[in-house]
């Protein structure tokens, strides 16, 4: 049960506020609404849900843009490094070829000498 201070605190607070809504609302010459405020009144929080879903489907599309297009780099450059390793094998085994033909006879001159630098 509500004790009967809180009702009569609470009655009296709603008396109080429906006399000043009153008070503002009850004013007989309110001058008549212009044309742009009706409009505008009327359109834009109609448009609220538009901006809102435009929005959001401008945002998925945009990721999709964005990861549909590093799907493409990363695609572009494994076939590059692909690209790069056979040139690397094909001259890897063009190397040993011609150390297989030709063999290079190691050189005294490519000894460090123990002199100094005198």
């Amino acid at each position: 049960m509500i004790p009967a201070r809180h009702f009569l605190h609470g009655q009296r607070l709603a008396s109080i506020s429906k006399s000043r809504w009153r008070a503002y609302t009850t004013n007989s010459a309110q001058k008549p609404k212009s044309a742009h405020s009706l409009f505008y009144s009327d359109t834009l929080p109609a448009m609220i849900p538009v901006f809102l879903l435009g929005s959001a489907v401008y945002l998925g599309l945009q990721l999709t843009q964005v990861t549909l297009s590093h799907e493409k780099h990363l695609d572009e450059a494994t076939q590059r490094v692909k690209e790069l390793e056979d040139e690397i094998d094909a001259l890897q085994n063009q190397r040993a070829e011609q150390n297989a033909i030709s063999p290079v006879a190691v050189s005294d001159s490519a000894q460090p000498s123990r002199r100094g630098w005198w």
